[in-house]
């Protein structure tokens, strides 16, 4: 039998330091997926579908980077202009923001409680990076039974590479994960969204 489904959009960690081409934490193709985030963000505001921004960001004291400090340097500093997210980026007022201080969106987070309360069981992930933070998020939406989506050409990793060893990962998880932008907007059209 069919269920009912209710999407909403994450946009995951697209901030100024992974977008910063002199780090290891650059995602070289983050100002390219941006213009199909933005065609995502209006279309799903244009069918009262939520948008969440979920933003990495750390306490100035340093004091909760935990094993990620082992490997990256020191990043999305809460205040700093590499915690902001990328400006080209269209966010509005009703949009929801989830901060975040691990990989998944969902870890230590009330990601899960807002989603509840949307009453939202589908969520469809955009941003970066998709061998990382869009990936950790996609296995733990999975552990909670939500339906999961993945654009393909709205995410980016940190190499091509990585990027496409995550899609075959985060598609082996459930019927339909991996889609396009035009898919989502597609999904995003349909009156009636089962699966």
């Amino acid at each position: 039998m069919a269920k009912m489904v209710s999407p909403v959009i994450l946009i995951i960690d697209m901030q100024n330091d992974f977008n910063d081409p002199s780090t290891r934490l650059f995602c070289k193709r983050a100002n390219q997926i941006i213009p199909n985030i933005n065609r995502l963000t209006r279309s799903a505001r244009g069918r009262q579908v939520p948008v969440i921004w979920v933003v990495q960001e750390h306490r100035r004291q340093l004091v909760d980077y935990g094993r990620e400090a082992d490997i990256s340097p020191l990043h999305c500093v809460e205040g700093t202009p590499g915690a902001a997210i990328i400006a080209e980026l269209e966010r509005e007022p009703g949009d929801f923001t989830v901060i975040k201080r691990r990989y998944s969106a969902f870890y230590a987070t009330d990601l899960q409680l807002l989603l509840r309360c949307l009453g939202c069981n589908l969520v469809i992930l955009t941003g970066i990076a998709t061998d990382g933070c869009v990936q950790a998020t996609g296995l733990d939406a999975q552990a909670r039974d939500y339906f999961v989506r993945v654009v393909t050409d709205a995410t980016a990793g940190t190499g091509d590479d990585a990027h496409r060893a995550a899609l075959v990962a985060l598609g082996r998880m459930q019927p339909g994960v991996i889609l396009s932008t035009e898919d989502a907007l597609d999904l995003l059209s349909t009156k009636n969204l089962s699966e």
